[in-house]
């Protein structure tokens, strides 16, 4: 069996949030590490799609730049013959 490697972690809640977690997770029979490990799975995962969105978003509006660029570079040629 692989042994886990587990570090503790502190974090703060308002009361009422925490009465809440500790409520819901009597309530479906869970631990809340659990509840709590899932959450930060769920969270890097959906951080990871968004900064891959972006990167890809950047990536193509990068090409048409590049694109845009190259259609104007007969202008530019000309403008600087004639300075």
């Amino acid at each position: 069996m692989r042994q886990q490697h587990i570090k503790k972690m502190i974090i703060e809640l308002d009361q009422s949030i925490y009465e809440e977690f500790e409520e819901y997770c009597l309530d479906v029979d869970v631990e809340k590490t659990e509840i709590v490990s899932d959450a930060v799975q769920c969270l890097i995962k959906d951080m990871m799609n968004k900064m891959d969105a972006m990167r890809k978003g950047y990536e193509e509006m990068g090409n048409l730049n590049l694109e845009i660029c190259s259609e104007f570079d007969g202008c530019e040629s000309e403008a600087h013959s004639h300075v």
